[in-house]
């Protein structure tokens, strides 16, 4: 019976979590650029902070109570005894990523475009602010943690962003446009707390890459619509 409830465990373990939702990516179109036509743009912002976690190695030393049976089958103190195991911590580290400014860099230069340029005639710019999460996102999520009896979970998260495009000679804004982009995510596993917390799609690093992700491609495509177009 034992070994059919631990292989029942093993096999519940196994099964991971589910992605019961998750946000569809919106549809983007970029536009090329004229043929025979040099557009150079600069590109500014597209900062994001990103959490990454440095393991730190060591090791750590507790006393442990030693029992034995005496011949008689009775147990004795043996007193105290070291044990010496290993630990692992983990420390959040925040930094600067250059992930989005690179992708916007893509975007652009696979549409024709010319970034980088010291004689750029535009400058593109995008600036993210968020996470936002509302008073009915925090309700789904207490929902679904005490409907699932702690076995599902829901988060959701708010980005916004503003592109601005201006004349590299004068400073001149041309654009300026407004966006708001929501990543939710609801999971499910068979084992209460554990299989929850181990789910991708509701942590928090992921749910801020593709929401800025998609914020940067709504933006370039915006943008070199605006350009071609120029």
């Amino acid at each position: 019976m034992k070994r059919i409830i631990m292989a029942a465990a093993l096999a519940a373990l196994g099964a991971g979590c589910f992605t019961v939702h998750q946000s569809a990516y919106p549809e983007v179109t970029m536009s090329r650029a004229p043929e025979g036509r040099e557009i150079a743009v600069q590109l500014a912002g597209f900062e994001a902070t990103v959490v990454s976690y440095l393991p730190v190695y060591g090791y750590e030393t507790v006393w442990r109570e030693h029992a034995y049976r005496d011949r008689h089958g009775r147990f004795r103190d043996g007193g105290l005894y070291p044990a010496t195991y290993s630990t692992t911590t983990y420390i959040p580290q925040a930094h600067l990523t250059p992930a989005f400014i690179e992708r916007a860099q893509d975007a652009l230069e696979n549409a024709g475009f010319a970034v980088g340029l010291t004689n750029a005639a535009y400058r593109v710019e995008v600036r993210f602010t968020g996470p936002a999460v509302t008073d009915g996102d925090r309700t789904a999520e207490f929902l679904w943690l005490v409907c699932s009896l702690l076995s599902g979970d829901y988060s959701a998260q708010t980005w916004s962003a503003r592109l601005r495009i201006t004349e590299a000679a004068t400073g001149r804004l041309l654009l300026h446009r407004d966006y708001s982009q929501k990543y939710a995510a609801a999971v499910w596993g068979p084992v209460p707390i554990f299989s929850p917390a181990a789910a991708g799609a509701t942590d928090a690093g992921v749910m801020q890459t593709w929401a800025l992700s998609a914020l940067t491609d709504r933006a370039m495509a915006d943008a070199t619509r605006f350009l071609a177009d120029r």
